[in-house]
């Protein structure tokens, strides 16, 4: 028997059989379904990985699928959105699986075609593994990203200036219609103009709004990685990935067999 029931923890997304974690576990995870294998952390990537590659990235094999813009990424056997001839049939050294970064035509490190139809391609969010001179910084695509955001948003540095439900938002360095001290208070936050940001650690990019009657609202901006990753620990995924780390799959939260478990809502209330 076990407690890990979502009437138990309202607020840790215990749905289905999703990876989750509520108890404060270093990853996410799951109860599987193998009566003998009690439990497992997730096949779930970090959104946050530390991969790079070398050279010119000809032998980059990793799994990053998102562009230094945060695009998805075209799977290399498909022609859909954008046509090409660089797929697996033509390059078979070329490690072309699924949508995975990679460089098989000899360009200067990875990159992809993207999903986005007017953007063909585009260099990936992948750093060297060492930069190519001294002198050379080695960017971080995972700083300021622009088309999207990254775990809560508190980096994003795009131009987006318009809430969720249409509201034009109000600059920072105003105070009408509404008063607040951010620039003050987060002078790091990148709080230009009145473009969307998250300087006080929301859920994610927010505003305030030019709607005298309504003081603020969250942003409508993509999420880099929408539910294929985790941030952090992983309390905050929110994803369907429902397989272990092994290939088992994850026991609903709602029963009790093949395994019992003992930790519930009531317990971890703040899970």
């Amino acid at each position: 028997q076990h407690n890990f029931q979502q009437s138990s923890y309202p607020d840790a997304g215990l749905d289905e059989n999703y990876c989750r974690n509520p108890d404060g576990e270093p990853r996410t995870w799951c109860y599987t379904t193998d009566p003998s294998m009690r439990w497992q952390h997730c096949d779930l990537p970090s959104c946050f990985g530390s991969e790079c590659y070398d050279g010119n990235g000809e032998s980059y094999r990793g799994l990053r699928n998102v562009t230094q813009s945060g695009r998805a990424c075209q799977r290399w056997d498909s022609q859909t959105p954008h046509p090409h001839s660089n797929t697996p049939e033509n390059y078979p050294s070329g490690g072309l699986q699924e949508n995975f970064c990679r460089n098989p035509d000899g360009e200067q490190e990875p990159w992809c075609y993207t999903q986005d139809p007017n953007t063909r391609w585009e260099r990936c969010a992948i750093n060297p593994c060492v930069a190519p001179s001294p002198t050379t910084t080695v960017p971080d695509y995972f700083e300021n990203p622009t088309a999207c955001y990254f775990g809560d948003g508190a980096t994003y540095r795009g131009q987006v200036s318009t809430t969720e439900t249409g509201v034009t938002c109000q600059r920072w360095d105003s105070q009408t219609p509404h008063q607040h001290n951010m620039v003050a208070s987060h002078p790091n936050s990148g709080l230009n103009e009145n473009y969307c940001r998250n300087p006080d650690n929301a859920d994610r990019p927010w505003c305030y709004t030019t709607n005298p009657n309504n003081r603020w609202q969250y942003c409508s901006i993509p999420d880099c990685y929408p539910g294929v990753c985790y941030t952090g620990d992983g309390a905050s995924y929110r994803g369907t990935i429902a397989v272990t780390s092994s290939g088992r799959r994850c026991q609903r939260w709602d029963s009790q067999s093949p395994h019992g478990h003992d930790r519930t809502p009531q317990n971890y209330p703040q899970a």
